[in-house]
C-alpha cells in the first residue's frame, strides 16, 4: 500500500546572490535507484526569512487532492 507523503530534509549548502542551495540527506529509505527524491533544491532568500531562515528544512511530498 503507498504511503500518504514523503518527507524530505534538507541542509542548507551554499549560498548564490539570492537563493540558498539545499542538499537532501540520506534516509534509511531509498526514495529512487539514485537515493534521493529531489536532489539539490534552490530556496529564495525572502522566502526562507518567513521562516526564520533555518539551516535544515523539511519537505513533504503528497498528492494534490482537490
Amino acid at each position: 500500500m503507498p504511503s500518504e507523503a514523503i518527507e524530505l530534509v534538507f541542509s542548507r549548502s551554499r549560498e548564490t546572490k539570492r537563493t540558498i542551495l539545499f542538499m537532501e540527506e540520506l534516509s534509511d529509505q531509498a526514495w529512487s535507484d539514485k537515493d534521493v527524491a529531489i536532489g539539490p533544491l534552490y530556496i529564495q532568500k525572502q522566502a526562507l526569512e518567513f521562516i526564520g531562515d533555518p539551516d535544515k528544512i523539511k519537505v513533504t511530498i503528497k498528492p494534490f487532492r482537490s
